[in-house]
C-alpha cells in the first residue's frame, strides 16, 4: 500500500498558500500557529512544518520587531572612519562598541571604506556620545565621524508576491511593480517609556534572534522559571507592546548559483527637496528586495536592499525610470559580507532598573575590552 501524502507535502496545495503564509506571520508571529491558520485558512498543522521545516531550508529568517521607543531608546546612525592603522582591529572595536557602547549593527561599505553604524542611544543623550566619539578621535582610534538621530525608519517584511516557493528564487515582473501603491515612510512619534525589566529585555533581545524559540527552549536558555518567564512575556512584552510585529525575511547564503547569489546594497539619497525625496521614497518603498529604510534628522534617506544579483541592474534601471531627477544625489554603496554585524537591543546596558550611561565609563570599558593600542 502507498504510504499516504501528509498534509505539509500534498501536491494540490495552492500556489499562493507560502506566501499567504508568510504575509501572516508578520502580524501574528511564527509561534501563534493557531493565528497564522486562522488568518490563511491553512490547516495548522501545514503551517507548523512550513514554518519549523520548509521556511528554513528556504533561508528565511523570522525576527521580532521591537518598538524602542517603549523601552525609552532612540535609534541614530553614525558613519565611522577609522585612522590608519586601525583597519585590521576595526571590527574588534566596533563589536566592543556593542557590549559597552550601544552599538546594534555595523558594516564596512564599498567603495567608500568606511563603516555605517546604528545605535540604540537612550533618549537625550545624543550630545554626550557624541562627545565619547569625539575622545575616540582624540586619542587616535577615530580619524573621523558623524551621528545622526534617526527621525523615520521601517524593516520592511519580505514581500512574498514575488517570490517562487517551489524554485526558490525572486520572479519580478517589473511592470506589476511600478503599479504598486507606494509606502509612505512616516516620522516617529516621540512617545515615553512603559513599565519594563530586565527579565523583558531578555525575553525581547531572544525573540529577535530567532522568533520560533518557544517560550520553554527560552526559560532553559536564561534559566528562569518558566511560570515567572510567561507572565513577563504575556504582561509585558505582549501586553505593552514591546514586540508589535515581526520580520520575515529571506537570506539566502552564497551559492555557486548566481541566481542565488545576493548583495546588501544600500541607496543614499542626500540634498534632495520634498517633492524629489516623496517620489524617490515612493518608488523605493515598491521594490521587492527592500530590507530597512530611513529618514535622518539631516533628511538624508537611506534604503537598505538584499538584491539577488542577477537582479541588480533591473533595480536601478527602475529607481532611475522612477525618479530621473535625483542624479548625482543618489550614492550606492555594497555591504562587504565579511564586516557586518547585527545585534539585538542593548539589553547588557540596562542595570538597577534604569540605561546606564557614562561616556567616562564608556571609554574606559572600550579600551579594557577590546585591548588595542591608544595614543594617550
Amino acid at each position: 500500500m502507498a504510504k499516504a501524502r501528509s498534509v505539509q507535502t500534498s501536491e494540490r496545495e495552492p500556489s499562493d498558500v507560502e506566501a499567504r503564509i508568510v504575509s501572516a506571520i508578520a502580524s501574528a508571529g511564527p509561534r501563534n500557529v493557531a493565528e497564522v491558520s486562522r488568518i490563511t485558512r491553512v490547516h495548522a498543522e501545514t503551517v507548523r512544518y512550513k514554518i519549523n521545516k520548509r521556511f528554513g531550508r528556504l533561508g528565511f529568517r523570522f525576527h521580532a520587531e521591537v518598538d524602542i521607543g517603549k523601552l525609552g531608546l532612540v535609534l541614530h546612525q553614525g558613519v565611522l572612519n577609522f585612522a590608519r592603522g586601525y583597519g585590521t582591529i576595526s571590527q574588534q572595536v566596533l563589536r566592543a562598541l556593542n557590549e559597552v557602547g550601544y552599538l546594534t549593527y555595523f558594516a564596512k561599505v564599498l567603495p567608500q571604506g568606511h563603516f555605517v553604524a546604528y545605535f540604540m542611544l537612550p533618549d537625550g543623550r545624543t550630545s554626550e556620545y557624541e562627545a565619547f566619539l569625539t575622545r575616540l578621535r582624540e586619542r587616535g582610534i577615530l580619524a573621523a565621524f558623524s551621528v545622526n538621530e534617526v527621525v523615520a525608519s521601517r524593516h520592511k517584511t519580505m514581500d512574498s508576491r514575488f517570490f517562487n516557493f517551489k524554485s526558490g528564487i525572486w520572479e519580478i515582473p517589473w511592470s506589476e511593480v511600478r503599479s504598486l501603491a507606494p509606502a509612505p515612510l512616516l516620522s516617529e512619534k516621540r512617545r515615553g517609556p512603559v513599565e519594563f525589566d530586565y527579565q523583558d529585555l531578555l525575553i525581547t533581545k531572544e525573540l529577535q534572534v530567532d522568533a520560533r524559540q518557544h517560550l520553554t527552549s527560552i526559560a532553559k536558555k536564561l534559566k528562569l522559571n518558566q511560570k515567572v518567564l510567561e507572565y513577563h512575556y504575556r504582561t509585558h512584552v505582549q501586553g505593552r507592546g514591546l514586540v508589535p510585529s515581526y520580520r520575515i525575511r529571506w537570506a539566502q547564503d552564497i551559492t555557486k548559483k548566481l541566481v542565488h547569489s545576493v548583495a546588501t546594497t544600500r541607496l543614499t539619497f542626500r540634498g534632495l527637496g520634498h517633492a524629489e525625496y516623496s517620489r524617490a521614497q515612493a518608488a523605493v518603498s515598491r521594490i521587492p528586495f527592500l530590507w530597512a529604510e530611513e529618514r535622518l534628522q539631516d533628511d538624508t534617506y537611506i534604503a537598505t536592499m538584499y538584491i539577488p544579483l542577477t537582479e541588480v541592474v533591473h533595480v536601478l534601471n527602475y529607481i532611475n525610470e522612477a525618479v530621473p531627477e535625483v542624479g548625482e544625489g543618489v550614492e550606492m554603496s555594497f555591504v562587504n559580507p565579511s564586516c557586518v554585524a547585527s545585534f539585538t537591543i542593548p539589553y547588557n546596558m540596562y542595570h538597577n532598573g534604569r540605561w546606564r550611561f557614562s561616556a567616562e565609563d564608556m571609554e574606559e570599558e572600550l579600551l579594557k575590552t577590546s585591548t588595542i593600542p591608544v595614543q594617550k
